[in-house]
């Protein structure tokens, strides 16, 4: 027929309109499910200033710096001073009685935890770190005036640590200070990325780090990795018009294989039932360290004895195709999570500082493919 019919004019248009409405939509959709990654807002911290006037029983040192992007990025040093806070007196009484007197060997504390509103977050743990006479720095990864506008998980923001640590060794005087980073969450994936490429981070702390954000990401979504295909790509093209790279990109779990092998690395696991960072997350992490000094905690469980310290998983075969174990240390309270940290950073960490480099290649069971 040369011509449609008025009906069939009419169909046509009709299928037109709905092709486009759900394109729409599709996009629509994909924009709302791009948003939370692009930019992940602690709720908690909503209408609050970045860095507090006051804290009680610390001493608050501001400066800024110049980061990444070329733009100022604020920090602040950290010192416990004055009344003590609850969480410092719980720390002061555990060392009263298991002291941790080596630990004034470690000049700073890198701490990160949100992108948004990067100092006010990391308060807490600054509290616990500074009780035990730690020099602990908090600084904003989102940048002065929150000028980032967008989240890259740490990809790119990792690059601001080498200039952070510049900034602290013009002011210490100190060419070679001895510097741990502690991460939470997100500022996990952050120092995992930075120490892969920043030899002057000498020990890590990894706290619930998600592995891949692209697991992450499919794991938080409505509907998961049963959500259309269609409407997770579109997810990523979303990202990759923001920030220039998509969730593939964002991988510690690669960037934690980088890691020097002089570098002791702790992986810790706290948060439980949490599709963001699992404990196959952080064994994941942890089986992918070349560090000869590493470790794994978690939360003890249901099914753990009440005097026991660690559990033994497996995970996957070895050459002979007997199971691989793990031992993972057992936490038994959360609140006590930052005084075992500190008590891993003074009996763990600290004595590498005195041992033989390792020039060594990697342990030749690390492979690309040693995923869990």
């Amino acid at each position: 027929m040369k011509y449609f019919s008025l009906a069939g004019r009419l169909l046509l248009l009709a299928v037109i309109l709905t092709a486009c409405g759900f394109a729409v939509w599709l996009w629509n959709r994909a924009e709302e499910l791009a948003a939370p990654v692009l930019q992940p807002i602690n709720q908690s911290y909503v209408g609050y200033s970045n860095v507090p006037n006051k804290v009680l029983g610390l001493k608050l040192e501001t400066f800024k710096f110049k980061g990444w992007d070329g733009g100022e990025v604020q920090a602040v040093i950290a010192e416990q001073e004055g009344e003590e806070s609850s969480r410092q007196l719980s720390v002061i009484g555990d060392l009263t009685v298991n002291k941790a007197e080596d630990l004034n060997r470690i000049d700073y504390v890198l701490i990160c935890v949100d992108w948004d509103h990067g100092i006010r977050s990391a308060i807490p743990l600054a509290e616990s770190f500074t009780a035990a006479g730690l020099k602990c720095v908090l600084w904003d990864p989102r940048g002065t005036g929150d000028r980032r506008q967008y989240c890259t998980h740490g990809l790119k923001e990792c690059a601001d640590v080498p200039k952070l640590i510049n900034e602290l060794v013009s002011r210490s005087g100190k060419e070679n200070p001895v510097i741990v980073g502690v991460g939470q969450g997100y500022g996990a994936g952050l120092m995992l990325q930075a120490a892969a490429e920043e030899p002057r981070i000498q020990g890590i702390i990894s706290v619930d780090a998600c592995a891949s954000l692209r697991e992450s990401v499919e794991r938080t979504l409505p509907g998961g990795r049963a959500l259309s295909p269609l409407t997770i790509w579109l997810m990523d093209i979303r990202i990759n018009s923001c920030v220039g790279i998509e969730c593939f990109d964002v991988a510690p779990v690669e960037s934690a294989s980088r890691i020097s092998r002089n570098v002791p690395v702790l992986v810790v696991n706290l948060v439980q039932d949490n599709p963001v960072s699992t404990i196959k997350d952080a064994l994941t992490i942890y089986r992918q360290l070349p560090s000869d000094l590493r470790e794994v905690w978690t939360m003890a469980g249901a099914g753990d004895a009440l005097d026991a310290t660690h559990r033994s998983v497996p995970v996957g075969k070895g050459p002979d195709g007997r199971p691989r174990m793990v031992e993972i240390g057992l936490l038994r309270d959360s609140d006590c999570a930052a005084v075992s940290m500190i008590h891993w950073l003074n009996d763990q960490f600290v004595p590498t500082l005195d041992a033989p480099l390792t020039v060594a290649p990697p342990r030749p069971e690390l492979t690309p493919d040693s995923h869990l």
